[in-house]
């Protein structure tokens, strides 16, 4: 297997949380952002929505982080990453959504506005869509913090993909001083998280 990646990204970070966590064989290819690889007729035939993460195994090409993660994590059926039961499979779907269509892009509008966009001169962010992108945070993080109360993952008793989708969303919360303070099973569940020897191998590291 190949896992074509840049390791800033939070949706490849999806990917490389399992193979960390699972000890996957797979070689990494680092796409080259900066110099527009995601753009061109190689990579395209890969994945015609020019974005990362990308996996190849064999002659099977699969696009989309959450669904990337699943699929690695079906290699080692006994870790339990991956749920055996029908229910806790759904389930994990159902937070894969969740964190697609209402976590995923409130934290990555306020990364992109206070992180990304100064990074790569984009100018100065725009301070209406991050206040609208907090309020989005807030009221799904007491979602979570909700759904967290008495439990110490989001499905089931072990770890699960689940819990890495919605956790990469929060990569860069706290460079972008999102806190967690008013949310206090979701704080633990995070300290859970970032114990985790195959959290902290993915962590994004900035030069400079």
């Amino acid at each position: 297997m190949k896992l074509y990646h840049h390791p800033l990204s939070p949706n490849a970070r999806r990917a490389l949380l399992v193979i960390a966590h699972l000890g996957l064989d797979v070689e990494e290819h680092v796409v080259k952002l900066s110099e527009g690889e995601t753009r061109k007729p190689e990579f395209l035939k890969l994945n015609p929505n020019g974005k990362v993460p990308v996996l190849v195994d064999g002659d099977f090409v699969l696009t989309e982080s959450r669904v990337i993660e699943q699929y690695l994590a079906s290699k080692k059926p006994e870790s339990g990453l991956w749920p055996k039961e029908g229910r806790d499979r759904f389930d994990v779907n159902r937070w894969a959504m969740w964190d697609a269509s209402h976590f995923s892009p409130a934290l990555g509008t306020i990364a992109f506005e206070k992180l990304i966009k100064p990074m790569v001169g984009g100018g100065d962010p725009n301070e209406g869509k991050i206040r609208d992108a907090e309020a989005s945070f807030a009221q799904f993080a007491k979602v979570l913090d909700g759904h967290l109360q008495g439990r110490d993952w989001l499905v089931g008793d072990c770890i699960t993909v689940a819990d890495f989708t919605v956790a990469a969303s929060l990569t860069y919360a706290g460079p972008c001083g999102v806190s967690l303070d008013p949310y206090p099973n979701l704080k633990s569940w995070m300290g859970r998280i970032s114990e985790l020897p195959a959290w902290q191998a993915t962590t994004p590291k900035f030069d400079g």
